[in-house]
């Protein structure tokens, strides 16, 4: 009964996790694409951090880390005043 239990719930986390994965690889590029929007509003210094950000979260959504770039592009976002 344990078993069957703990078998059912191992089995539905993987199932969330590889069904969240394609979702998280949607996400990226539509974030970067509003980081690169708001780069025109901004200050060369912005501009600069905002650019090397979006490309760094872009490099590692091509790598298929996506939790890595999500985080990377949020948090650019964030300090652009950008909302997500």
């Amino acid at each position: 009964m344990i078993r069957k239990t703990v078998l059912t719930a191992i089995g539905a986390i993987l199932a969330i996790g590889a069904l969240s994965s394609p979702a998280l690889a949607g996400h990226c590029p539509k974030d970067a694409k509003k980081i690169d929007a708001a780069m025109s509003k901004l200050d060369k210094s912005k501009m600069m951090m905002a650019k090397d950000m979006s490309s760094k979260g872009l490099a590692l959504h091509k790598a298929g880390k996506h939790a890595e770039s999500l985080k990377v592009l949020h948090e650019t976002m964030e300090s652009l005043g950008i909302k997500h």
